[in-house]
């Protein structure tokens, strides 16, 4: 369970890991809610971009067992590599805890969090191919350190 609560917008009741649903901005909502609002309204409620309802995605979260000490490192963590994004205004941001399995949506949310670029607004290119969404890390033999560029998508 979270430690902190996190609230749908629409219907200002709790989100849980088991319903947790997002759009292509990036805000999370129970999937009900959302799915009310753009049928009705076709933006989203927070910032008022445009969405559709096949930009709406589940959000897996893992739960971790009482007395999580957010310190102890299991199987798939061992596996983890950096990844090093590079701007076009020549800023490196550093993405550390990639996995092999993670998707580019994921990389592309992570990047947010960090450059607050959203991720309909990013092409990532690695060794000259852009990356594609529903696409592993592993499908593209991304190693430790390398290196992705990101760009801004031309609307």
């Amino acid at each position: 369970m979270f430690s902190t609560k996190f609230i749908c917008v629409v219907c200002s009741e709790p989100l849980t890991y088991k319903n947790m649903y997002s759009i292509s901005c990036g805000h999370v909502f129970h999937i009900d809610c959302i799915k009310n609002w753009i049928f009705q309204k076709n933006y989203c409620p927070k910032c008022w971009k445009n969405a559709v309802l096949n930009d709406i995605r589940q959000i897996f979260l893992e739960e971790v067992s009482p007395g999580y000490s957010g310190n102890v490192q299991n199987k798939s963590e061992s596996n983890t590599i950096k990844l090093n994004v590079l701007e076009i205004s020549g800023k490196i941001t550093v993405l550390n805890k990639v996995k092999s399995r993670d998707s580019i949506e994921l990389i592309k949310c992570m990047i947010q969090m960090k450059t607050g670029i959203p991720p309909d607004q990013q092409r990532l290119i690695y060794m000259g191919k852009q990356l594609i969404d529903g696409c592993l890390i592993a499908n593209y033999d991304i190693k430790d350190g390398s290196t992705i560029h990101v760009v801004m998508r031309l609307k």
